[in-house]
């Protein structure tokens, strides 16, 4: 998920948030203000608002210190983290890689609830002493909220269902009984798409019942299924390259342009001469890589770009693509390309030349011919 504004950084993770955070902000802060902290419901003052907004922008950074206890458990446990981005729906700690054992698989994903767990019992204490101590009204009523809210948000992540902190759980309680990752992570994805469809049927109902407020708990309903689809999609793929190297994987000697390149050449290249999924795009001279131009960005350029726009300025640079070699295994380049915006990643032989390139869709072709050549197999036998 693309950040809209950056936050900064903490060890080399890169913080975020998208812009539907703003969503979510404006309903705590609303909901705050006129119905949890006012004396009277309905009728918020200035004082509510600014409490209601301070509370809001407080729940988000649980949220963040949520997200920032796994990205720093799965740095530890020798996964490569790459950001976190707030989103409307809550965080996403966009890893490069998955966890190694099922210990470390389970300590990434119960770090995340502990973390809740521990801010709603802080929270919690100080508003036990903020009352003992006789402060009442907007403090203690926003205290109040913010760790009822934090309980809530470890305990709904805490059900066993991918693609939440509990699904995630189960998958490695199950790696460990079963000693197979693959097969624990599908038991888990499909709890969660029966998870999602629950939660769209109590939507429903709530919907019936007691109007639209019960429309968020289908549209979180809606989210689940579709995330846990994406996860069992995505581990398939995962598994049907096992085994397959990157060299077997790439697309090999892709073809190359000058930076100068302009863009209506470059669309002529993509629709008659060339059937791959990105062009390498050197340096001016020729003489090295510098980036490539992929057909997601070329299916989106303007007419106006096609005459303006060069090959150099349309280029994903070198510096922000996967870099790996032919002999490493293809099955972990799929979570470092997800990582990287999709972007294909570059391959470089020994010697330090680009001998190829890997998509996204040039691992999905791999899967399908390994899980084709697989069922083959099955039926000889």
């Amino acid at each position: 998920m693309k950040q809209s504004l950056r936050l900064g950084s903490v060890r080399g993770i890169a913080l975020g948030v998208h812009w539907s955070v703003g969503v979510i902000l404006v309903l705590f802060a609303w909901e705050l203000a006129e119905y949890q902290l006012p004396a009277d419901p309905g009728h918020a003052g200035v004082g509510d608002w600014v409490a209601g907004v301070v509370g809001a922008v407080a729940l988000l950074a649980s949220l963040l210190a949520h997200e920032l206890s796994h990205a720093l458990v799965a740095r530890r446990s020798g996964v490569r983290v790459r950001s976190i981005t707030l989103f409307v729906f809550g965080g996403l700690t966009q890893l490069e890689g998955e966890a190694h054992t099922p210990g470390a698989d389970f300590r990434i994903a119960a770090v995340g609830p502990a973390t809740s767990l521990v801010l709603a019992g802080v929270l919690g204490g100080a508003d036990a002493l903020a009352r003992v101590g006789s402060v009442h009204g907007l403090p203690t009523a926003t205290l109040s909220w913010l760790w009822e809210v934090n309980l809530l948000l470890a305990g709904f992540n805490l059900v066993p269902a991918a693609p939440l902190d509990g699904g995630r759980i189960l998958r490695a309680a199950l790696w460990r009984h079963w000693g197979n990752r693959t097969r624990a992570a599908l038991a888990s994805t499909r709890v969660g798409r029966w998870f999602g469809v629950l939660l769209v049927f109590l939507g429903v109902l709530g919907v019936l019942a007691v109007g639209i407020t019960g429309l968020w708990a289908a549209l979180i309903g809606v989210f689940l299924y579709a995330s846990a689809v994406s996860e069992e999609q995505y581990e398939l793929v995962e598994d049907a390259l096992s085994g397959l190297t990157v060299g077997e994987v790439m697309f090999p000697d892709p073809p190359t342009v000058l930076p100068s390149t302009s863009g209506a050449d470059l669309l002529a290249l993509f629709q008659w001469r060339y059937r791959g999924d990105a062009v390498v795009v050197t340096d001016p001279i020729g003489a090295a890589p510098a980036g490539v131009v992929t057909t997601r960005v070329m299916r989106r350029i303007e007419p106006e770009q096609q005459r303006t726009a060069d090959a150099g300025h349309l280029a994903v640079p070198l510096a922000e693509l996967v870099r790996c070699r032919p002999e490493e295994p293809a099955g972990p380049l799929l979570p470092r390309i997800a990582a990287h915006g999709g972007h294909p990643a570059v391959v470089f032989d020994s010697t330090g030349r680009l001998v190829g390139l890997v998509s996204l869709a040039d691992l999905e072709r791999a899967a399908a011919w390994a899980t084709a050549r697989r069922r083959r197999t099955l039926l000889r036998r």
